[in-house]
């Protein structure tokens, strides 16, 4: 992907969380004017609000960032990080669903440059109102090539609604390789 439609693709993202939070506060606005009985307009607030929260807001509000990649289990992505590059990918569910009485470990393996520092930042339940984690995740395991970060199931089961992103915390820009098993 080339830096001018990642730049593209970056910013239609923030335009459609804008776009979709403008809908959002625009039907707040017009449900709370629409009553102008005194005696009536608490129920119908009350109703309405509930029926806003539960049934329609989900439907229109989505806060995931568009996943520019899908890891599937057992292959090698190469990518390209700088501090302006953090793509945004999820974890596919082929290959990685288990029986629930199985129980079984999931890991994202990150090779780097020595001089790379990298952190794994996740964001469960994107769908929501959350925000993505300020901190990245703690690596199961390191060595100075490579970071091995455990991955939760529910990563998988939820896939749609999970994103991650690589984040590169050193100067260098660099090329990794990651793989999921």
């Amino acid at each position: 992907m080339n830096k001018k439609s990642f730049l593209n693709l970056y910013f239609l993202n923030k335009n459609s969380i804008s776009i979709k939070r403008i809908i959002f506060y625009s039907l707040l606005v017009f449900i709370f004017s629409q009553c102008e009985d005194l005696d009536t307009t608490k129920d119908f607030r009350e109703e309405n609000l509930l029926t806003l929260a539960f049934a329609v807001l989900p439907t229109i509000i989505n806060n995931c960032p568009v996943a520019e990649f899908i890891v599937e289990k057992g292959k090698d992505y190469q990518i390209f990080l700088n501090k302006e590059n953090s793509p945004w990918f999820q974890f596919s569910p082929n290959g990685n669903m288990t029986p629930p009485e199985e129980k079984r470990d999931y890991f994202l393996i990150v090779t780097k440059d020595s001089s790379a520092s990298i952190s794994l930042i996740p964001w469960t339940s994107c769908k929501n109102f959350s925000s993505p984690s300020t901190s990245g995740l703690t690596p199961h395991s390191e060595t100075p090539t490579e970071l091995k970060f455990k991955i939760e199931k529910a990563s998988f089961q939820s896939a749609e609604t999970n994103r991650y992103r690589l984040e590169l915390n050193s100067n260098n820009q660099t090329f990794i390789t990651i793989r999921q098993n």
